[in-house]
């Protein structure tokens, strides 16, 4: 017959504390390691943010002086150096987070084996009580040869009711527990995806700056006079497909329901970047609604280095992304992206270095949508942004151009040009 006595339930109270210790001892040990290099890791990540700092600071210098063929070589040099950085801030980022994510796998395992052993001790008084239980109250107290042994059978029943609830308690809180480190688990390793796929887009970019580097070297011969021509040709190539776009747009006949578009307010549309300043405002106007009437400038262009974080202006879908440099001579957007508002409006990011979504991505205000750069017909490292009315925008080929015959890019009737001014906050 199973007996309950104190000494029983001493035992079982002994085999969980030295199961558990014993647990905690060895888990200590692996804790304080994965802790010291989690430490050195912040210690180095914020070394890299303040060198990161530096760098970008001089850079901000570089692109406010004037273009000469040494300040653009400077400023690629300072951009390579800057994302040697970036790639080795974000490298310790996911080793960090890493370390992280073992600690806390480590947290989760000693807690789940706390709750097995907690599980463990409940069943084994459960049996213990419903033992008992099946006999009468007259055999359970005959069976004692004494009355003090019989109360002593009396109160281990007690003491066992009591330690049952405060384990239950104890089961309770320990889920609760596991359910939360869960949680920063899950986040944690979403953190790690995303800086993983940071970490791929900003060697990308890297390839790019040398790649920039190298062109600008061999195309000038590293002479003055070679870089002010290519700067000259560019801005004619600009202003010729500007107008030939303008041309061919005028001509478009797309129905666009005024209701459809938000009214001007300022901040419906955040900033692309994290640091603002503007370089050239959307071109002449026409109307209340200030639409691009000119054939100038159908957009905001941004000062940015290359390799700088672009940003959704607001949450929506990605339509479309392109590269206007597959085909030859055709100085365009270079690589751009458009996106889709629910509001009516839509995006276009061009001149970027690296694209960081696919078509059909649903993306978040503030979400990286790319990275900035200088390709298509950029004169220089700098972000371009322009709004549309989403109705009057399609994207396609544009089959009348000159030198852009065969290239796929947004194509809007005019009155579909909204000024981003109108949308974006006050400067």
């Amino acid at each position: 017959m199973l007996q309950l006595t104190r000494n029983s339930i001493s035992f079982c109270f002994f085999c969980c504390v030295t199961f558990l210790l014993s647990v905690s001892v060895s888990f200590a040990a692996t804790i304080d390691e994965l802790r010291a290099r989690i430490e050195d890791g912040n210690k180095r990540i914020e070394e890299l943010s303040r060198e990161i700092e530096a760098l970008s600071g001089e850079l901000t210098l570089t692109t406010k002086q004037s273009q000469t063929l040494a300040t653009r070589l400077r400023e690629l040099d300072l951009t390579k150096r800057k994302l040697a950085a970036d790639i080795s801030l974000t490298t310790k980022r996911i080793q960090s987070t890493g370390a992280t994510i073992e600690e806390l796998v480590g947290n989760i395992a000693e807690i789940e084996d706390s709750i097995d052993v907690s599980r463990k001790v409940i069943a084994q008084n459960i049996r213990l009580i419903a033992a008992r239980e099946n006999e009468s109250a007259i055999e359970n107290f005959l069976e004692h040869e004494t009355l003090s042994s019989a109360w002593d059978y009396v109160s281990a029943l007690s003491d066992l009711g009591r330690d049952m609830r405060i384990r239950l308690i104890d089961l309770r809180d320990q889920r609760e527990d596991l359910s939360v480190k869960k949680e920063n688990l899950e986040a944690q390793k979403k953190n790690l995806e995303s800086q993983q796929k940071n970490l791929t887009d900003q060697r990308k970019v890297a390839e790019y700056n040398a790649s920039e580097t190298s062109k600008l070297l061999s195309t000038t011969k590293n002479r003055q006079a070679e870089f002010e021509k290519q700067l000259a040709q560019k801005k004619a190539d600009r202003d010729a497909f500007e107008a030939e776009l303008y041309a061919y747009e005028s001509q478009l006949q797309i129905a666009i329901d005024p209701s459809s578009i938000p009214s001007e307010r300022s901040g419906i549309l955040k900033w692309p970047l994290d640091n603002v300043f503007v370089t050239q405002y959307f071109g002449k106007t026409s109307s209340s609604r200030r639409l691009y009437a000119s054939g100038t400038h159908n957009g905001i262009d941004f000062r940015a280095p290359i390799g700088t974080p672009v940003k959704a202006t607001l949450s929506g879908i990605i339509q479309a992304i392109g590269d206007t440099d597959r085909e030859r001579g055709c100085y365009s957007y270079g690589k751009w992206v458009l996106l889709k508002h629910a509001n009516g409006l839509s995006s276009l990011y061009a001149h970027l270095s690296v694209i960081s979504v696919k078509e059909g991505d649903t993306v978040v205000t503030g979400d990286r949508i790319g990275y900035s750069g200088n390709t298509g017909y950029s004169t220089g490292p700098h972000l371009h942004l322009t709004v549309f009315a989403s109705q009057g925008v399609r994207v396609g080929k544009f089959s009348t151009s000159r030198n852009c015959k065969n290239t796929v890019l947004p194509l809007a009737d005019v009155k579909a040009y909204l000024d981003p001014s109108a949308y974006l906050p006050k400067s």
